[in-house]
């Protein structure tokens, strides 16, 4: 249960020379770890930051799709990017920030530890693909907003699942909770929405449908479809389409198949 905070500023221009916490930092344990990784600039402060859970090289993948973008009306998405990085060296990555759109894909070749950011025009349905396995962010944002913006991982599309929980509801106060339920399928599907107050009937349409649900007061929600399929969520919170809000984050659902239950001695069960 220790933490250890690993925090400085980052002086830019960045001085390559200066060993600092900022990007490509290789950690290594002799058992498992947990990381986080936070960051927001000095003006106008942490009002602005986002955090990100930074996943074991074990679990990153080769084909990414990103679940939201540009094309969508919504102010909270007027701004999509990505961040990739490679796990090994010659490693080719092809980036096609619009999907389905006409542009062309680019190819980028990293080594273990760089990274390429798509700085904005990111698209839904949007493919990362590597022949290496590479880790993906998603960073959103409210153009010209002195608050809204947040960072989600990605998950490879081989880890989608057909079920997903999540514990964060609206706020007692209103402040809305979104979910955003991506459809990669040729096809319509329908998810099932079960919540403590009741439950619902979502058809997500076919090719990269996405379809935003607002979580009740006081509940989590299972989200799962009826013929097995699988899609990908994400969540905001606090971070009305329409306004900005000081206290906004965003999170990347987990994967049912991703839950577990483990057993702390001097403290019995625990998820």
């Amino acid at each position: 249960g220790t933490v250890i905070a690993l925090r400085n500023q980052i002086p830019l221009p960045r001085n390559p020379a200066n060993l600092l916490y900022d990007a490509r930092d290789r950690m290594a344990a002799t058992k498992a770890l947990v990381v986080s990784r936070t960051g927001w600039p000095t003006t106008p402060g942490s009002v602005l930051a986002g955090a990100v859970e930074v996943q074991a090289t074990i679990d990153y993948g080769t084909n990414y799709i990103s679940p939201v973008g540009q094309d969508m009306t919504n102010k909270l998405f007027q701004y999509c990017g990505m961040m990739v990085m490679a796990a090994e060296d010659n490693t080719s990555v092809t980036i096609d920030a619009d999907g389905a759109g006409p542009a062309a894909p680019i190819n980028i070749p990293l080594n273990r530890g760089e990274s390429y950011l798509v700085n904005g025009g990111v698209k839904k349905g949007a493919v990362i693909t590597s022949t290496k396995p590479v880790q993906v962010d998603l960073v959103t944002g409210h153009i010209g907003a002195r608050y809204a913006s947040d960072w989600f991982a990605l998950y490879p599309v081989e880890q989608w699942s057909d079920a997903y929980y999540t514990p964060v509801g609206t706020a007692a106060s209103g402040n809305p909770t979104y979910a955003y339920l991506f459809n990669p399928n040729s096809s319509n599907i329908v998810v099932n929405v079960t919540t403590r107050i009741g439950g619902a009937n979502l058809t997500l349409p076919a090719n990269g449908g996405v379809v935003q649900y607002q979580m009740p007061q006081n509940s989590g929600a299972k989200f799962a479809t009826t013929n097995g399929a699988k899609f990908f969520a994400l969540s905001t919170v606090g971070a009305n389409p329409s306004s900005d809000a000081a206290y906004d984050w965003g999170f990347s659902f987990l994967p049912a198949d991703g839950l577990t239950i483990g057993w702390d001695r001097a403290r019995g069960c625990s998820g």
